[in-house]
């Protein structure tokens, strides 16, 4: 350490930076933590110091390019989601106890970081790569990412396929991480949801061919414009998804107060609307302690599908543009009439 120290203070003056003496720093904190026997902080450390020291030209360059205004986005989006989440309360609060503010900042949280994610893309590679937030976005929300995508569409004219991919893809990405969720509880669940999710997604995919010939020519030409910039993260916006997330949820939770909840199928579709994970993971629980036959667990994970499907679809219907909604129109047919058939006839 006292080499790196006196090495950082003979090159100071020539301003070749610091990098080797804090890379040497954190492997002597690494060194003292495995004496310890800390071993998975060290080797967490080890593998993010790596990745940093490997993406250091990268990072430098990124730094260089970044503006004032990306600098208070940055901020904005670390006070969302670092700052203030921790400090709320996991407590239901109001009538029906329906808020919880930790549970719905979480939904904040998750709009926070798709929104950043697509303009980071945006601005890195172009509009030809905002699919990748899709994939990103829908292995975490779908839901935020329809609602994401489509006020960026509607926001700027020339990424509606751009925009309309990346929520497809976020769709098609749901339907396998409810097969995979399903299947670390109950292993039988998700063999029986794997053939009708991914019959389904090979639907998505065929409708998304057909939009893809039929507009060739028009996402050419979208590809090749650029589009205005502006903050790459609006506060405004996370809040604005979160107080419809809690409206959805106060509504929800009175009509279960008001009318009960009569039978499985009724609770899948009304917690569907709010989010599909819950109801799989307490399902699938279900069935694994047989408390719940798998045939009843895999029809009420479909319609929860179902459900989600619509209420992704309203998101897009308020907030996306024309053009994005006739798109998105066929998606949310195939998932209504596939749905029903598989309800009705398995």
């Amino acid at each position: 350490m006292l080499l790196a120290l006196i090495n950082y203070f003979l090159e100071y003056k020539k301003d070749i930076g610091s990098t080797t003496e804090i890379a040497t720093f954190i492997a002597f904190i690494i060194g003292i933590l495995t004496y310890h026997e800390h071993y998975y902080i060290a080797a967490f450390l080890s593998v993010v110091t790596t990745g940093l020291l490997a993406l250091k030209r990268t990072l430098e360059m990124f730094a260089k390019n970044m503006s004032e205004e990306d600098l208070f986005a940055i901020l904005k989006f670390a006070l969302v989601t670092v700052v203030i989440y921790p400090l709320l309360p996991d407590k239901n609060f109001g009538p029906f106890d329906a808020f919880n503010p930790k549970s719905i900042w979480k939904m904040v949280v998750l709009v926070s970081v798709i929104d950043f994610t697509a303009y980071t893309v945006l601005r890195w590679k172009g509009t030809r790569t905002l699919w990748i937030t899709g994939v990103i976005g829908g292995m975490i929300s779908s839901t935020a990412v329809s609602y994401e995508l489509s006020k960026l569409a509607k926001k700027f004219k020339t990424i509606t396929y751009s925009a309309l991919f990346g929520i497809v893809l976020a769709w098609l990405v749901m339907n396998f991480r409810v097969v995979i969720l399903s299947g670390i509880v109950d292993f039988r669940v998700s063999v029986h949801l794997l053939f009708p999710l991914v019959v389904l997604s090979i639907l998505y995919a065929a409708i998304l061919l057909v939009i893809l010939i039929k507009n060739r020519e028009s996402i050419t030409r979208e590809s090749q414009q650029e589009i205005p910039f502006t903050n790459p993260f609006q506060i405004t916006s996370a809040l604005q998804f979160g107080i419809i997330y809690a409206a959805v949820i106060f509504t929800t939770k009175a009509l279960q107060h008001f009318y009960g909840e009569k039978g499985v199928f009724v609770a899948s579709f009304i917690s569907g609307v709010i989010d599909v994970d819950a109801i799989i993971l307490s399902l699938s629980n279900m069935v694994a302690h047989d408390s719940l036959d798998t045939s009843t667990a895999v029809r009420s994970i479909i319609l929860a599908v179902v459900s989600n499907s619509i209420f992704k679809y309203i998101y897009i219907a308020v907030f996306g543009s024309r053009e994005l909604v006739k798109n998105m129109t066929p998606f949310l047919v195939i998932t209504l009439i596939f749905g029903g058939f598989y309800l009705l006839f398995f």
